[in-house]
């Protein structure tokens, strides 16, 4: 009888390290999709954000250009600064 008590407890065993290797396998493969999946949102994201930054670099450089500020000031009648137009201010004189 003992040696059957042995077989049942071996085969036991062996069902349950089975059970569990496959219960860890499962919940590895479930990790590593969420894993995927994570990458894929972020590395979206990165993308737009890298879009977003191109575009608003290129309405930057455009708001700035020297062409299009000397438009604006033509349209507006601005020209350049005559003698005695221009102060330059120091930081004290600014608060007073």
């Amino acid at each position: 009888m003992s040696a059957a008590k042995g077989s049942v407890l071996m085969y036991f065993c062996a069902i349950s390290g089975v059970l569990l290797l496959s219960l860890s396998s499962v919940w590895l493969n479930i990790e590593r999709m969420d894993l995927a999946y994570d990458l894929s949102k972020m590395e979206k994201e990165l993308s737009s954000r890298t879009a977003l930054a191109s575009k608003l670099e290129l309405e930057r450089n455009n708001l700035i250009s020297p062409y299009r500020l000397k438009r604006l000031a033509a349209t507006y009648g601005l020209g350049p600064v005559g003698p005695g137009q221009m102060r330059l201010m120091n930081g004290q004189d600014q608060g007073k």
